[in-house]
Formats: C-alpha cells, sequence, structure tokens
C-alpha cells in the first residue's frame, strides 16, 4: 500500500525528483587538478557512526578518481551532534580540497533554526546525496511478534517503551514522531547515546525500541531475530517521485509507519505531528547522507568531484563494498542534489512552530 503525502510535501517532492531523472553531464571541466594535494572530508561526529562509516566507504576511491589522483584523508570533528564541526565547515575554503559527510543530525538542526547554528546548508554545493532507509526493532517482551501490524501497533501503545537518542533535535526524532503519529505515548527516552551505542544498549536490554538504517539492520541486527531477541516491526518507507511514500526496498516486506497508521484508524494522518513526521521522512531518509563542498565553490571543482563520484559509484569493487551501505536507492548528484536538499530541509513555518513547541513540551528543550 502506498501512503500519500500531504500536498505541499508531494508536490515539492515530486518536483525534486523530476529534477534528479535529468543527467548530469559526466566530464569534468578541464584545468582542475589535485595532483600533489591532500583532500580532507571532515566527518562531524566521532568514528564509528553512520557518516564515518560513508565517508570512509568513498576515501579510498576518490583518491583513485579525482583529477590528480591526490592523496585522501578522512577527519573527525565531532561535537554538539554534528554542529561544531558543520560550523568550522562552514568557513572552508572553496578549493576543492575540503569535503563533509553531512548526515540527518546535520540537517534537522538548520531545519529547525537551532541558535547554535552557523552553517547554512543551503549554501554548500552537494557532490552526491544517497538516501538511507529506517528499520525499527523492538524487544519481543513489548508483545509485539511481527506477523500482524496493528497487533503489534496495539501492544506498542500499551507497553513502556524506552528509546535512545543523541539529543533532543538529532535523528532519532524522526522515531519519536512517528511514535507520536501511531499514538505510542509510553516512551522514555534516554539521550546522550549515539547511534553505535543505542544498538548495544538494545541488545543488552537496556532500551527496548530502537532503529537502524537499513545496511546497519542487516549487517548487525538481522541475525538477532532467529534468537529471538528482536522483531523488526515497520520501516519509515521511501519519498516516491510521485508524492507517495512507498515500503522500502531494502525490506519491502514490512509496513511503513504511515501503512500502518492507516491500518489502525482507518485513515491517512493528518495533523502537525503528521506533517512534521513527513518533514523528518525527507531528511531522514531522502536526504540520509551526503558529500558537500564548501560555500562558493566553482562550478568545474564540483563538476570535478561529481564526475569522479560517478566513477566511484560505477566500480565494481565499490559496488561490492558499498552494497550494504548504500543499498538499492537511487542516488543523486550536484545540482539534482542541491534541489532535494532543499526541500528536505524546507519545512513549513507553521510545521516547524508545532516541533518546536512540541520539543519544549516533551523534553524542556528550546530551539
Amino acid at each position: 500500500m502506498n501512503s500519500k503525502l500531504f500536498p505541499r510535501a508531494a508536490t515539492s517532492l515530486a518536483a525534486a525528483f523530476a529534477a534528479v531523472a535529468i543527467a548530469v553531464p559526466g566530464a569534468f571541466a578541464a584545468g582542475v587538478d589535485f595532483a600533489g594535494e591532500k583532500v580532507t572530508i571532515i566527518v562531524p561526529f566521532k568514528e564509528g557512526g553512520g557518516a564515518d562509516v560513508y565517508a570512509r566507504l568513498f576515501q579510498p576511491y576518490l583518491s583513485k578518481y579525482l583529477p590528480g589522483k591526490p592523496t585522501v584523508i578522512v577527519r573527525n570533528q565531532p561535537g554538539g551532534g554534528s554542529v561544531k564541526g558543520a560550523n568550522k565547515f562552514q568557513e572552508s575554503k572553496p578549493d576543492g580540497l575540503t569535503a563533509m559527510a553531512c548526515s540527518t543530525s546535520t540537517l534537522v538542526p538548520f531545519a529547525l533554526g537551532n541558535d547554535k547554528v552557523k552553517y547554512d546548508v543551503l549554501s554548500w554545493r552537494p557532490v552526491i546525496l544517497s538516501p538511507r532507509g529506517a528499520i525499527f526493532y523492538v524487544n519481543p517482551k513489548t508483545g509485539a511478534r511481527g506477523k500482524d501490524i496493528v497487533a503489534d501497533i496495539k501492544a506498542l501503545q500499551k507497553a513502556k517503551l524506552t528509546y535512545g537518542a543523541k539529543n533532543p533535535t538529532s535523528s532519532e526524532l524522526r522515531g519519536l514522531l512517528g511514535f507520536q503519529m501511531l499514538g505510542m505515548n509510553n516512551v522514555n527516552t534516554v539521550f546522550g547515546l549515539s547511534s553505535g551505542e543505542q544498538r548495544k544498549a538494545f541488545l543488552r536490554g537496556e532500551i527496548n525500541i530502537n532503529y537502524d538504517t537499513a545496511g546497519s539492520y542487516s549487517r548487525k541486527v538481522a541475525k538477532f531475530e532467529k534468537e529471538g531477541k528482536v522483531v523488526p516491526v515497520f520501516t519509515m518507507g521511501y519519498g516516491a517521485a510521485d508524492g507517495s511514500i512507498k515500503r522500502d526496498p531494502a525490506y519491502p516486506e514490512m509496513a511503513t509507519m504511515t501503512e500502518a497508521y492507516e491500518k489502525v484508524y482507518g485513515k491517512a494522518p493528518s495533523g502537525p505531528s503528521a506533517d512534521a513526521y513527513v518533514a523528518f521522512l525527507h531528511m531522514g531518509v531522502t536526504a540520509s547522507k551526503s558529500l558537500v563542498l564548501p560555500k562558493g565553490t566553482p562550478d568545474e571543482i564540483v563538476d570535478a568531484w561529481v564526475d569522479a563520484t560517478k566513477k566511484v559509484v560505477a566500480d565494481p569493487q565499490f559496488r561490492k563494498t558499498a552494497k550494504k551501505v548504500i543499498g538499492a536507492y537511487e542516488q543523486s548528484y550536484g545540482a539534482d542534489a542541491a534541489k532535494v536538499l532543499k526541500m528536505a530541509t524546507g519545512i513549513e513555518p507553521e510545521t516547524k512552530a508545532w516541533l518546536k513547541g512540541w520539543i519544549k513540551e516533551r523534553f524542556n528543550h528550546d530551539m
């Protein structure tokens, strides 16, 4: 079942994907040469997280395909849920020698107008944007069995749930908004946990509901299903070109959160919590990971990076290595990626106001 997005979101998403469908020329501009140079990919998180894995996946191949075959290194600059590193990146020279691995947790504070944010996502020059699905799973002691989505939601509405997050405005907010939409209101949130720490806490029984990207779930969590420690319940789904939310291509047998809502309540979700959830679907899935260059980077350098990145993605060895990280999702590049990024961070003012109020009421956190 496909769940229709709300009209404004559907229109913007369809327009963005229509742009993505247009091919970008592959050849980079003559004269761009990084021979003998050192290229740094900033990761505004500590080692081991999703953005770090993403950057290190591309690192050796960019050294091969960027013009001049430069040395490419990854530098972790964590702090403030990526805000510290992103603020520093905002002032980087636009010479093609510095890029950043951007994540949902970088987009959210910008989209919500966090006063600590000094960076402007829309000023950056995207190279590649990679969607990543989100798989939600629970401890079987919650009463969910993974066989009947209506029964599972009703069980989770009654259960005492504990969920982990980095902070009140990090990428985990997508889950909290989905839980709110589904009437799963008895959720205690433990802050200060990275994605890897959340997963470990779940497996130790310290939290009982969690999510992972489709790739991380298949690599690190799915094996525990057979041991009876994990029950996958739903996904966020995937924003399609026609404005609908389709099932995740990595787990097409699983219902989406909006599909679960329709099955439980007999109608499509609506209202501010649903609008906020859709906004986070775009930031959390459609624009989950990306490589970006600093503001003011000349077109010829952006083109060189885009050309090199397309060659990386087409490389047979990269495709083999990246299969479980990037998955079956369509990548977008350059100007097309910029349009999708703009759509993903363009939360309507009334939705943003509701969301700020909800975060304040729920977590006593001022935006």
